[in-house]
């Protein structure tokens, strides 16, 4: 622009005329100005626009997502186009636990070759729990990246959802019949097992021992203890032993041998043939947190064969432990944490498959298999009317033959896992005693409600079509009876454990 004002400035000496070459030569460098403004303008918002991405990538490198995730929503809402600040928005959602929708936001940015965003992609559906869309995104990231330690992990993840997704495709169906959320320290109270499946506590409570880790199981005829203790290593882990009762004296501490899950090793549950041993993991072989595991014993050499995860839905990537199962009686309970909050566990009770049924993914679709192995809905497993029912009627038996006995005056009411009434002196709280009294008396009237439903039920099936048309409604009417006053027993039955412990424990 100068050399053009310059040779202006000649050709109008020459024709004699400044006025228009003047004229020119100011609009030129006027124009020059605006357009050395606007380039100046330029540089200074793109070196602030380096600046602003810098600080926040610096933000988000350290790991300050809390702070750098409103910032990033704010430059995100003015250039929603931008792949960075898609990727980094999402991130920091996920890395913070948001609860808002993040998969559009990464596909984009994994469509703009950020190969991290396929790593956040995984854990987007992985906590979905749509693992197979996990595994795909892991596989993605293993392909694209260049880093080796980040490839190793991604590899092992994918392992992992891959597994998940074939343990939720073969859950085993299972008639859950109910369900308790009880206090975490004092669950054992609520497994209502019976008298002659043994006994389960706390190595605390059993040897009177504060200082001891671990759980305990004493068989149905008291000749064997399966309990955890921690072991010598340097860093102590819970391994089972066993003891067992030789001509009336206790014989040795002995390992359970056979197998080694490298980590903790607890819940000891042995079944009534004494071959059968479930216990719970969090070693090898679990899929989060403590797993429950079965293994069986040689019975010529007394090892344990290698243990097997038994799947879902009794096991999820939480808590999952101390199985325990009446054969007799066919029902089962077990523990978990999974949706609850801390210091709580869920107690399920269940009915035993003789043999494992697996649910047809092809003909109910994954989403369907998904609440199955969740456990998301107990009333969606009770698909057999007159199971369930059965397992209510044991269920009410084994509560009520366990917190009384043949003699008037005696019983066993375990109020927690400290404390087992076994008489009506114990009770420090005059209402839990006389609810206590009540119970008792209700309890009894209930098993002849259900001894009676019993003999109506087999008076039916050999009766002909005219009597049992008679038999019919009292039937009915005695089942919902039943039913209806075993829940109301069952509610009877906290409200005393709830005063007691208000009088034990002042709460």
């Amino acid at each position: 622009m100068c050399i053009f004002a310059v040779t202006a400035n000649i050709y109008c000496i020459r024709c004699n005329c400044c006025a228009p070459a003047a004229l020119l030569l100011i609009t030129g460098n006027l124009f020059m100005k605006r357009i050395l403004s606007l380039a100046i303008i330029c540089l200074i918002a793109a070196g602030a626009f380096a600046q602003g991405r810098d600080a926040v990538k610096k933000m988000f490198d350290e790991g300050r997502f809390c702070e750098v995730k409103p910032i990033l929503e704010k430059l995100l809402a003015k250039n929603p186009q931008n792949s960075e600040y898609n990727y980094w928005y999402a991130a920091c959602c996920l890395e913070t636990n948001d609860t808002v929708d993040v998969e559009e936001m990464l596909d984009f940015a994994a469509s703009r070759k950020i190969v991290k965003a396929h790593w956040y992609l995984a854990d987007w559906y992985t906590r979905r729990q749509d693992y197979a869309m996990a595994s795909d995104s892991y596989g993605e990231f293993i392909d694209n990246t260049k880093d080796d330690s980040l490839r190793i992990v991604a590899q092992q993840r994918m392992n992992h959802c891959d597994r998940l997704h074939r343990m939720v495709r073969n859950a085993e169906v299972v008639c859950f019949v109910d369900s308790v959320v009880v206090d975490k320290n004092t669950f054992l109270a609520a497994y209502n097992m019976g008298n002659d499946v043994g006994r389960i506590a706390t190595c605390a409570q059993y040897f009177g021992d504060d200082a001891l880790p671990g759980h305990i199981n004493e068989t149905e005829r008291g000749m064997d203890i399966f309990f955890s203790d921690e072991d010598d290593a340097d860093i102590p882990l819970l391994k089972l032993y066993r003891r067992s009762k030789i001509g009336g004296t206790w014989g040795n501490v002995q390992p359970i041998v056979g197998f080694d899950t490298k980590g903790n090793d607890d819940y000891p549950f042995m079944l009534a043939d004494g071959v059968t041993l479930y216990f719970a993991s969090d070693g090898e072989g679990s899929i989060g947190g403590y797993d429950i595991f079965v293994s069986r014993m040689d019975t010529e050499s007394g090892r344990f064969f290698r243990p097997d995860n038994v799947g879902m839905p009794f096991n999820s990537t939480a808590n999952d432990y101390m199985m325990a199962i009446n054969e007799v009686a066919n029902l089962g309970w077990f523990a978990t944490d999974r949706n609850q909050p801390e210091g709580k566990v869920c107690i399920y009770t269940f009915v035993p498959n003789t043999d494992k049924v697996r649910i047809n993914v092809d003909a109910v679709g994954y989403a369907k298999a998904l609440e199955n192995a969740n456990i998301s809905s107990i009333a969606a497993t009770q698909t057999d009317d007159d199971v369930v029912r059965k397992a209510r009627q044991q269920m009410a038996l084994l509560t009520f033959t366990q917190n009384t006995s043949s003699k008037k005056d005696e019983f066993l009411f375990v109020i927690d896992d400290l404390h087992d009434y076994k008489s009506l002196s114990d009770f420090r709280s005059a209402d839990a005693c006389e609810l206590f009294r009540e119970l008792q008396l209700r309890t009894s009237e209930h098993l002849a409600d259900i001894e009676q439903l019993d003999s109506y039920r087999n008076e039916y099936a050999a009766s002909s079509a005219s009597v049992k048309a008679g038999l019919k409604d009292p039937i009915l009417q005695l089942e919902l009876w039943v039913e209806e006053e075993s829940r109301a027993l069952k509610a009877l039955e906290y409200e005393i454990r709830r005063l007691e412990q208000e009088a034990l424990y002042g709460k």
